[in-house]
């Protein structure tokens, strides 16, 4: 499918002419067999069968390059796609079908005064991540409530949650931080391929692609500060845990030590003989404990 980009994208019939600059969204079928604009020489430019990053390489009269785009909805999984841009105008090859969902919004969303190649790549970079700022106050949202429930002290299920979302965290910061690659590639500008008017859009998209990986660095941090405060949650658990068997353990001590002295048997012990000697014993055990109980109240051990 081919579009021609004047003041607005314009889809081009099967068969017709086609201007320039164009857009053009191929096939990998298609690219490979399919006779292309003259500006362009299939057997100069480079394949990308499995493209996996994003990146953008720079040739004598061209640029070229991948992007691979995580989906929000379903994590782990990726819409990826090539690109080919020159003076005459921008070839896609994807089999994914997101670069002809995207180009069916820009043609009823884009208006450009100065149409050109660099201001329509400009205008599918922006579309590219114009909702991932909502997308990133999400994962922020999830973020402040795991923080509520860890001082809530309801914290079942916590690691599982913090671990999924650190992972789409890294996965949006590693993206960004490749978009951002990209951006500053294309201004560079090596082969003149962009004039100035598109730099200075591009620019704003290399900008908005740094402050969002910035954003999900602050996110990074945000979770590493709710983890901190999840582990001293366990820690008061597990100082609680010990208080009270150090407690518990300080009580029966001394009856131990009672257990052992009568437990010895010796001939001569006055209370193996007396009569009442089991219930001075008893008295004897419910005293210490009540002593103990006391010194520990005292001491603020027991609350």
């Amino acid at each position: 499918m081919y579009y021609s980009i004047e003041r607005k994208l314009v889809k081009i019939e099967p068969g017709g002419d086609i201007p320039k600059p164009f857009v053009a969204v191929l096939t990998p079928d298609e690219f490979g067999k399919n006779p292309l604009p003259p500006e362009f020489d299939r057997f100069s430019m480079p394949l990308y069968p499995k493209p996996r990053f994003c990146k953008a390489e720079v040739h004598e009269c061209m640029l070229s390059g991948t992007l691979s785009i995580p989906d929000k909805k379903s994590f782990g999984k990726h819409s990826a796609f090539s690109y080919y841009i020159n003076k005459s105008g921008i070839i896609f090859v994807d089999s994914s079908g997101l670069t002809g969902l995207l180009l069916e919004n820009i043609e009823k969303s884009a208006l450009w005064r100065e149409p050109s190649a660099g201001h329509f790549f400009y205008t599918f970079m922006e579309t590219l991540v114009e909702n991932d700022l909502r997308y990133l106050e999400g994962i922020e949202d999830s973020l402040a409530k795991l923080e509520i429930s860890v001082l809530s002290d309801k914290i079942e299920g916590f690691m599982y949650n913090i671990i999924e979302i650190r992972k789409k965290i890294l996965a949006h910061s590693h993206y960004y931080s490749q978009l951002s690659d990209v951006g500053l590639e294309l201004l560079e500008n090596k082969n003149e391929i962009f004039e100035e008017s598109s730099l200075r859009v591009l620019k704003h998209f290399s900008d908005r692609a740094h402050r969002l990986r910035q954003e999900t660095q602050m996110l990074r941090e945000y979770s590493l500060q709710i983890s901190e405060a999840y582990q001293a949650q366990i820690d008061i658990r597990q100082n609680i845990v010990m208080k009270v068997l150090t407690v518990v353990t300080a009580i029966f001590l001394p009856l131990s030590l009672i257990a052992g002295w009568y437990g010895m048997n010796f001939e001569n012990m006055p209370e193996l003989h007396w009569y009442y000697g089991y219930i001075y014993v008893i008295f004897l055990s419910i005293i210490v404990v009540i002593v103990c109980l006391g010194i520990f109240r005292r001491k603020k051990y027991l609350k």
